[in-house]
């Protein structure tokens, strides 16, 4: 009988081809146990229309997995004195207009700031091709200052900001008087021996033979894959904001990442008294530590679990068009895992393969509401009815959820198919107390001029969720287009 440790391998690499098998992975996933590499693989391809697969060498965006490069240089700095975290942001920039905004707001992600796409739209609709970098930032943020206060006041709750982390990079160039990608190759790379991973300054480094062309599939119901450079609406991600360091920016590869994990362990970055409080929980201004969501809380750039009781695992994760990166270390176990997808995913698969490392063997299972969207679109609603009949009963294979209901009458209405109502409708079937399932069916109603149907549908939602504004306002409007027809 295998012991846990010689059983995790091959877990990991049953669930990752389950994964693979159905659309959700394709990249690289590496495995260490006491800085021992136990687990490394590829799947699929880097290149599509060149047929070139992903192997041990290919290099990944890793969107903002990035920030923990960034929160581990703003630390190596204030370990030498040069930086103070409760400092304002506003004593190493005097211009910088919201005064109470320290680097730990900035690291923990309660600075109040919003999420980079707030600062930048309007300029990207103005000047489209514009590509924006960490210098153009400050003069973001001062410009959005002089009409908005900012979303929440520093440290009250955790909120989501890129910028932040631009910011935090722009520090790091301040004091350290090198660019950002400068300082993590001396500071970082090279302590590490990350011998393949670099910060992006030019979009001709996305040449690189060795880089990955990102993916993502217009749905999940015809699996048209799109290269993300070539989508107009993904333009902001691909190109605009290509140059923007602290937040992403960082190309590497699996094998690079596990040896970050080895010179994080060795003390060869940061002091173990540094981790202890990068590590740590940000308690918010109410004394509460701040949360992502149920399972985890935030810390200094990291995330750590609340569920301790396989030690401690602290991670970062990253999502952009085409790309998912994630990155968790048992730092009491001495285990990591790192997966990077060239084509987009959903995230929470990662993050449920932590348990493998604790000897659990997972199993993945195949979301039923995209099967039965997938038999509407090839098949017809008779097929499709009676093979959801059939798959409902096999929950060792498959799982219905509410969430995933939803997003495939999404994906079926955004193809413009009027099958999204049949999903809409089974919906509501399954989930009678969900407002969410009511309102989406209202939208989608309207859409293919259902309007009378359309309001029964909102006026449910709202009684099951008084205080759904966006449904009451969405039957305030039909109701009075109703009345002008009449």
């Amino acid at each position: 009988m295998k012991s846990v440790a010689q059983a995790v391998p091959q877990n990991l690499d049953n669930y990752y081809q389950e994964l693979s098998l159905s659309h959700e992975m394709n990249g690289n996933v590496a495995a260490s146990q006491n800085g021992k590499t136990i687990y490394q693989r590829s799947f699929g391809f880097k290149d599509i229309a060149a047929q070139k697969k992903n192997d041990k060498n290919t290099q990944f965006e890793l969107a903002s997995v990035t920030k923990l490069f960034t929160a581990t240089a703003v630390l190596q700095l204030k370990e030498r004195g040069l930086i103070n975290l409760d400092a304002p942001f506003q004593y190493y920039f005097p211009e910088f207009p919201y005064a109470k905004i320290t680097i730990r707001h900035l690291l923990s992600h309660t600075s109040g700031l919003p999420d980079i796409e707030t600062f930048v739209d309007s300029l990207i609709a103005k000047y489209p091709e514009k590509q924006f970098t960490i210098r153009d930032d400050p003069q973001n943020v001062i410009a959005y200052s002089r009409n908005h206060v900012l979303t929440a006041q520093p440290g009250e709750k955790w909120m989501y900001s890129s910028a932040g982390y631009h910011l935090l990079a722009l520090l790091v160039e301040k004091i350290s008087g090198q660019t950002m990608a400068a300082y993590v190759r001396d500071y970082i790379f090279q302590p590490a021996r990350m011998i393949h991973s670099y910060v992006q300054t030019s979009m001709k480094q996305k040449e690189d033979p060795d880089r990955t062309k990102n993916y993502q599939y217009r749905n999940h119901i015809a699996f048209q894959l799109q290269w993300v450079d070539t989508v107009k609406n993904l333009k902001e991600w691909s190109y605009n904001l290509a140059l923007e360091t602290g937040g992403g920016g960082i190309i590497s590869t699996t094998s690079d990442m596990l040896r970050f994990d080895a010179a994080l362990n060795a003390g060869k970055l940061l002091k173990p008294k540094t981790l202890e409080e990068a590590y740590a929980p940000y308690i918010l201004n109410n004394g509460k530590p701040a949360q992502l969501f149920d399972l985890t809380y935030c810390c200094l750039g990291w995330f750590v679990f609340k569920d301790t009781s396989h030690g401690r695992v602290v991670w970062g994760s990253g999502s952009n068009p085409g790309k998912i990166s994630f990155f968790a270390r048992n730092i009491d176990r001495h285990q990591c895992l790192v997966v990077l997808h060239n084509i987009k995913s959903n995230s929470f698969n990662d993050i449920n393969a932590v348990n493998i490392l604790n000897g659990q063997k997972l199993t993945y299972h195949i979301p039923l509401a995209f099967v039965y969207a997938q038999d509407l679109y090839k098949k017809g609603q008779g097929y499709a009815d009676e093979h959801f009949k059939t798959l409902l009963h096999d929950t060792a294979k498959y799982v219905l959820t509410e969430s995933d209901l939803n997003n495939a009458a999404v994906e079926m209405r955004r193809m413009g198919k009027k099958e999204a109502l049949m999903i809409c409708e089974l919906d509501v079937q399954t989930f009678p107390q969900s407002a969410d399932a009511y309102a989406t069916y209202g939208f989608t109603l309207n859409r293919f001029g259902q309007k009378e149907k359309s309001i029964i549908a909102y006026k449910k939602a709202i009684e099951l969720n008084p205080g759904d504004q966006e449904s009451k306002d969405a039957l305030k409007k039909l109701m009075g287009d109703q009345l002008k027809t009449n």
